[in-house]
């Protein structure tokens, strides 16, 4: 089978059922030129499917950005030149809170390679995810008691706000595809402990160097109300933590201690090939979807602020309710889940066979 043969089931199902793109619509897709980010090939390949659906399909290649506050000029003149805009680039995944001008629809797209497209990450349908992800959206927000824990010693307490349109944080303004978290919830109300270990990356939003760091054994965040006020651990180690803190905030003039937000995985088959230690930018920014992880966004007062906390393997209950259990989705179990899974064939087995590989392997 070729490439673009085994691709075509995931390109369709981000074209018609993400993107929902009709016959001779216009798609400029932005592709980052370097290559160990994404795969050099996807572009021209997602192109070469879309132009036999007689889509009207340019590239729009460019370098990477450290911090995308202003977009390049030839991408902002297309936001208004064509229907659609999709991101295989990391500066959509760096403006995905920002107002974008224009009247295309922006899609960021977090299937990195060739292989991603031809699984099941991919190939699932973006309505079921959809659809899913607003359900748990819902079961998360409204004033819920929230407890998160992992094997590494995070205890974490809080409650959710009253509201989904609670307005200290917004959702994205992007199409995300896969779609695989759901909407983040604010740490304002947030206390206990989170345990940081393996490493910390950066969130998306900017790229700077060096953009992350390897903690050997765990270091303990003391919170409180969403703030980080101590950390515990190895005198190496903290010295370390508290190191890059302080040259992300200094470097971009934020609050250092604050963690803004954190949200989970829901999408069963998001996986990673190869090891995270390896590229943990590349890792950050495609596995955070696997329902073993929960991260949170420290280090700036915003979404989704400058540093990434892991927790690998949490259990998060809801009013007393296990929604992930040793980073099992329970949640995926209940009635109303089965319900809509019931909708839309295939869903459900892959709910029960979820991936649990995500690049973490002996790390």
């Amino acid at each position: 089978m070729s490439t673009v043969s085994a691709i075509r089931a995931g390109v369709e199902n981000l074209l018609f059922n993400c993107i929902e793109a009709k016959h001779g619509d216009s798609i400029a897709i932005i592709s980052e030129d370097d290559g160990d980010y994404y795969s050099p090939s996807l572009a021209k390949n997602i192109a070469t499917l879309m132009r036999s659906y007689s889509i009207d399909a340019r590239i729009i290649s460019m370098s990477y950005v450290e911090d995308a506050t202003i977009l390049p000029q030839d991408i902002s003149d297309a936001l208004d030149d064509v229907d659609h805009m999709l991101f295989l680039a990391r500066i959509g995944d760096q403006v995905r809170f920002s107002k974008l001008a224009g009247r295309s629809k922006k899609i960021m797209c977090y299937a990195q390679d060739e292989q991603s497209f031809s699984m099941e990450f991919c190939n699932a349908d973006h309505r079921f995810f959809m659809a899913f992800k607003s359900m748990v959206d819902l079961a998360l927000w409204g004033k819920r008691k929230i407890i998160i824990t992992c094997p590494a010693g995070t205890k974490l307490e809080g409650v959710s706000p009253k509201d989904l349109d609670y307005n200290d944080i917004d959702d994205v303004t992007v199409k995300r595809f896969p779609l695989n978290v759901f909407r983040p919830i604010p740490a304002s109300t947030f206390s206990g402990v989170l345990a940081l270990s393996k490493w910390l990356c950066p969130t998306g939003s900017r790229f700077y160097q060096p953009n992350h760091i390897l903690i050997n054994g765990i270091v303990l965040a003391k919170v409180k109300n969403g703030r980080i006020i101590d950390f515990d651990g190895l005198d190496s180690e903290v010295r370390k933590v508290r190191k890059h803190y302080d040259y992300v905030a200094e470097r971009y003039d934020v609050d250092r201690d604050i963690i803004h937000s954190w949200h989970a995985g829901i999408h069963p088959q998001n996986s990673y090939f190869g090891r995270a230690v390896d590229n943990l930018a590349r890792w950050s920014g495609s596995a955070f979807g696997n329902p073993r992880y929960v991260h949170f966004h420290t280090c700036g007062d915003y979404a989704p602020g400058e540093i990434c906390i892991s927790a690998f393997d949490p259990t998060i209950s809801v009013d007393g309710i296990d929604f992930w259990r040793n980073g099992e989705f329970l949640f995926a179990e209940t009635p109303a889940a089965l319900d809509l899974m019931a909708k839309h064939p295939g869903i459900r087995e892959l709910f029960e066979k979820p991936i649990r590989e995500y690049g973490l392997g002996s790390s």
